[in-house]
């Protein structure tokens, strides 16, 4: 079915549009939001090649997912949100790859051919082992680093409900992170930061 052209710049009423199947005002919302999510995306990928790919996968998983749209939703909430899980997924992946390339943990140095069990037996393992390692941070530090990335509370909100200074707080995140770069590793630590700072891949 041939739609007619579509020109509207409201988010909100290019949803309705969408939803039905009209290419035009996909397209408009496509040029709205590239150059937002590009940016959203580099934030946390750090890679131009990865964005550029990943940019087309959460454009296709709104197009392939239009019927279940709720028009009455934020747009930016809605886009947002699958760029944020498509982005954290694509890490996760990186994670697990570099996690069994590196042979962290010995059980999987001859898994070549495990497929995916051994993929999801690495991930497991990976939760683990990073759980692991925030067990090892003291227990002060690690309700300071919590507060701050799985609660979101700002220097200034930390320091106010445990009755520290806020330069108490940025020294115990600041040695916390330090901890992490060291125990994973370089190369690691660049893809896994992200999940470890939303604390995703421990509540996954």
């Amino acid at each position: 079915m041939q739609h007619p052209p579509y020109q509207n710049e409201n988010p909100n009423e290019l949803f309705p549009a969408i939803k039905q199947g009209n290419h035009e005002a996909f397209r408009q919302f496509f040029d709205i939001y590239e150059k937002r999510i590009y940016g959203f995306l580099y934030k946390i990928l750090r890679s131009h090649e990865d964005v550029e790919e990943l940019l087309q996968v959460v454009f296709v998983k709104i197009w392939e997912n239009r019927t279940t749209i709720n028009h009455e939703l934020s747009p930016d909430a809605y886009v947002f949100k699958i760029a944020k899980n498509s982005a954290l997924d694509a890490l996760r992946q990186k994670v697990r790859k570099l996690f069994l390339e590196k042979q962290l943990v010995n059980k999987f140095k001859a898994g070549e051919n495990a497929g995916e069990e051994t993929d999801s037996l690495v991930d497991n393992d990976l939760r683990l082992f990073i759980d692991k390692l925030m067990s090892n941070v003291p227990e002060r530090r690690r309700e300071i680093f919590k507060l701050r990335y799985e609660q979101e509370l700002s220097y200034k909100e930390i320091a106010k409900r445990l009755n520290i200074s806020e330069n108490t707080v940025d020294t115990q995140i600041r040695r916390t992170l330090n901890y992490l770069r060291t125990q994973l590793g370089k190369e690691l630590w660049n893809v896994a930061l992200p999940l470890i700072v939303l604390f995703s891949i421990l509540r996954a």
